[in-house]
């Protein structure tokens, strides 16, 4: 998963939660990120990012959406409420109504590349 060299400028040092269901993607997904430069905490279920959330200082989250039978809306109301800025990886539209809950919050549609993520939380951040 290269990037072009500018892509994780900003990711250097950030501390982020990373939650995905697939193996596969969140493996990929963090090492991406970790190549970039940043610190990931890797969570696959809603149980398990909550309490990286809570146990962790993170400075950002990125949330797969869709976590099998559940969604991650309780880790992004978590987040909201520990000031911790996120946003959503989805295999479904931005316009999609699951998101309607969730106005000005990012949605990046898979398939996703580290850059593309990269780009996205530094859009998040510098918009905020």
């Amino acid at each position: 998963m290269s990037a072009p060299d500018n892509a994780g400028e900003f990711l250097q040092g950030l501390r982020i939660l990373l939650v995905e269901d697939d193996p596969l993607i969140r493996l990929d997904v963090e090492t991406g990120l970790a190549e970039l430069g940043a610190i990931v905490t890797p969570a696959s279920n809603v149980s398990k990012a909550l309490v990286a959330l809570g146990a962790s200082a993170l400075d950002f989250a990125v949330l797969d959406f869709e976590l099998g039978t559940e969604t991650s809306e309780p880790i992004a109301k978590a987040a909201q409420a520990r000031n911790v800025p996120f946003l959503y990886l989805s295999g479904y539209s931005e316009h999609d109504e699951r998101f309607s809950p969730w106005p000005g919050i990012r949605i990046l549609a898979k398939p996703l590349s580290a850059a593309k993520i990269a780009r996205g939380i530094e859009k998040v951040l510098k918009s905020s």
